[in-house]
Parts: structure tokens; sequence; C-alpha cells
């Protein structure tokens, strides 16, 4: 796990009893509140999971993945521009 990653409640980050492994999570990933993260995955750089996501693929960086199963709706994003907690003086970003 890299280094000013965000973990809300309730998540699950762990095997998936079908492959062997855990997943590896790069630095600045946000995963919200009751997201499950399962499996030998790699969570990108910069990610967003959203809450409730249920991971079992690769996420890419900078991405915003939401949904059951996981999938990215949006690339080649800014954090800053979906996490009002990174925004200056915590203030929604414009």
């Amino acid at each position: 796990m890299g280094d000013d990653v965000h973990i809300d409640q309730c998540v699950t980050i762990g095997g998936n009893g079908t492959k062997f492994g855990v997943p590896t999570i790069g630095k600045g990933v946000y995963i919200g509140a009751g997201a499950k993260i399962l499996g030998p995955v790699v969570i990108g750089n910069n990610a967003v999971i959203g809450a409730n996501a249920v991971v079992v693929t690769d996420i890419p960086s900078n991405s915003l993945a939401v949904a059951v199963p996981a999938r990215v709706i949006r690339e080649n994003l800014d954090p800053v521009s979906y996490l009002y907690h990174l925004s200056p003086a915590g203030k929604p970003a414009t």
C-alpha cells in the first residue's frame, strides 16, 4: 500500500478464495465506504474507488471505478476535483 491512501469505514481488502494473492494499492488512492477490493488486483496511483464498489480487476492510475463489479467510468482523473478533503481549505474544487 502506497502513501496517502484514504480508506473509509467498512472496507474489505484481501484475497478472494479463488486466486493466490492480495491487492496492491498505489499511492494517493481513495477507497469509499463499504468498498471491497478482492484478489491479486492492482489499484493504480491516485485512483478513486467509489462507495460499495467490488473491485476484482485492475484499476488504472488516475481513474474512477464504481459499481458491482467495479468498472472504470472516468480516466485521466484529477482526484482533487472529486475529493472534498483534498481541495484547498476544504472547499470544493472549481
